[in-house]
């Protein structure tokens, strides 16, 4: 299917004044895999902006399984600042 969303996961930036979020999804897209990486003030959940937003890194995969090793090798990276921690929305950020 194209434009579908496998996976995605959200962080938030801890101590921000203002709320920013960094996003990785795994889209599917025309035969191949896509991991999107992309930031904002809101958490976007939508599969079309995830799809057509202009703003985001964009790595290409021929397999799901790679794209998804590849959303937690990113995910481990982002959190290993310590800076950004994983988005719960039903627990208070911090």
């Amino acid at each position: 299917m194209h434009g579908q969303v496998h996976s995605m996961i959200v962080f938030y930036k801890i101590g921000a004044p203002v709320p920013q979020y960094r996003q990785i999804a795994v889209l599917e897209w025309f035969n191949q895999f896509q991991v999107r990486i992309f930031g904002g003030a809101v958490v976007q959940l939508d599969p079309k902006f995830v799809a057509e937003t202009a703003d985001a890194e964009i790595y290409f995969h021929t397999t799901l399984k790679s794209a998804l090793d590849d959303l937690q090798n990113e995910s481990q990276q982002i959190t290993a600042s310590g800076e950004w921690r994983p988005y719960d929305p039903t627990l208070p950020i911090k």
